[in-house]
This record gives structure tokens, sequence and C-alpha cells, in this order.
């Protein structure tokens, strides 16, 4: 993930190390296929030291859980809060951003919201409930984007923002899934969400 420093030595940049290695490994076997040990390994970190940092698997998966929230959040705050532009090309332009992060994933990795959600949250609560949390400000902030484009013009007056912000996000993750076996669905379903973002009232008066 950008913005985690490979520095050693700094007791900090240890745990960012890991929390990096465990997001990478997570986002290419889900939280069930990866086991702490490998983490360990691809990271060069000692045992005592993930256990100074993180009390079980769960808690490790909370952390890495909590710094990919942050970027993405940190992502979409600069995008959207960014009034010189149109608030509809304010969407477009996150969705670019999105697809050119995952057009450089070797293999595609996915969101890691929708891996997590697939893999570890039939078993835990803690995750279960984070998750939760976070699909909630995230369509919380796209509906604030969606208020702003049809409070401009830009949109048919009768849009739901809510509905339609769940919509986006419900069509991204699932566009991700099918992406893994079939690389053509990338671009397809990324031109399938700008149309969306530029037409999102007429979109949902269909459905």
């Amino acid at each position: 993930m950008p913005g985690i420093s490979k520095k050693d030595g700094d007791p900090h940049d240890t745990r960012a190390r890991l929390i990096a290695h465990g997001l990478s490994a997570m986002l290419r076997h889900g939280y069930d296929g990866v086991g702490i040990g490998g983490i360990l390994s691809s990271a060069g970190v000692p045992k005592g030291s993930f256990y100074h940092f993180f009390a079980s698997k769960e808690a490790f998966a909370l952390a890495v859980l909590d710094a990919y929230q942050a970027h993405y959040a940190a992502m979409r705050q600069a995008i959207f809060t960014d009034r010189t532009r149109p608030a509809l090309d304010r969407l477009v332009a996150w969705l670019d951003a999105l697809e050119h992060i995952h057009r450089a994933e070797t293999p595609l990795g996915g969101c890691f919201y929708g891996v997590l959600a697939q893999t570890a949250t039939v078993r835990t609560e803690g995750l279960r409930s984070r998750l939760a949390a976070v699909f909630a400000l995230w369509q919380t902030e796209l509906a604030r984007l969606l208020e702003d484009a049809r409070e401009a013009g830009e949109t048919d007056p009768a849009l739901d923002a809510d509905e339609t912000a769940a919509l986006i996000i419900d069509c991204y993750e699932g566009m991700l899934v099918r992406a893994k076996t079939d690389p053509a669905a990338l671009s397809a379903g990324f031109a399938r969400l700008r149309r969306l973002a530029q037409t999102p009232g007429l979109i949902m008066m269909e459905v």
C-alpha cells in the first residue's frame, strides 16, 4: 500500500512493514489463507516483534484494515473536496485513481474490504462490525458528493444520493471479484462505473 515506509531500525516502521506485508498477503490469499509465519518471513521480522504490536491475528487484521481505510479515506477526501471541479467530475476522477491503482496490481488483489468480508467476518464480530462501519463511512462520503452534484443541477433532482452511493460501492466490489477471474472485466467494469457516475439519476430510475 502506498505511503508505508521501508526504513529499517525504527520500531514504528517494523509495525508498518508488518502491515504492508500482511495486506499484500491477505489480498492474494484471504484472511484464512495467510499464516503469521509467512508474514514474518516476508517482512524479515522476528515472532516476538509481531506480538509486541499485535495480540492476535484478528488484532493484526484490524490494524491492516485501519491502515488501508485511512489511506483510501484520505484519497477520497483529497478528490471529493476539490471544489474547483464539478461534483461528477470529482466522482469520475476518484474512479480513475482507483483504476490506476488496480491496474498496477500483479496479480489483481482487489479491495481489502471485500476480501475480509468474504473470508473472515463469519467468525469474528470485531472484524464484522469494523467493516460495517468502514462501508457506512464510505457510502456517506459518496452520498455527500452526489448531493453536491444534485444541488448543482448535475443530476436528476429526484436522485436518491444514498441509494446511488450504495449502488456504486456494490458495483465496484462485485466488479473486482469478477476481474480476478477475467482480467478484461476490470476495464469494462470501470467503464460501466464511469457511465453510472456521469448519469446516476437515470440509472437509479431504471433499477
